[in-house]
């Protein structure tokens, strides 16, 4: 019964502290944990350039809209 309720406080000890932890911090050979975080990291990369494109596409068409010599 004392094992159990120490795995069980070490658990809870543990799962708490991954859900008040800001930045993943993985250890040396948790390839799980990398995964994760280069999978995350690479997702808010691809979100912010996106971002990016989509205001040059605007920023463009405008430009292209000016430029248009039937308009005038």
């Amino acid at each position: 019964m004392k094992i159990i309720s120490f795995i069980f406080i070490f658990l809870f000890i543990n799962l708490s502290n991954l859900s008040s932890a800001s930045e993943l911090k993985c250890g040396t050979f948790d390839l799980g944990c990398k995964t994760k975080k280069f999978v995350d990291d690479t997702k808010e990369f691809q979100k912010k350039g996106f971002e990016k494109s989509k205001e040059q596409i605007k920023k463009n068409k405008g430009q292209i809209k000016n430029l248009n010599p039937l308009k005038k």
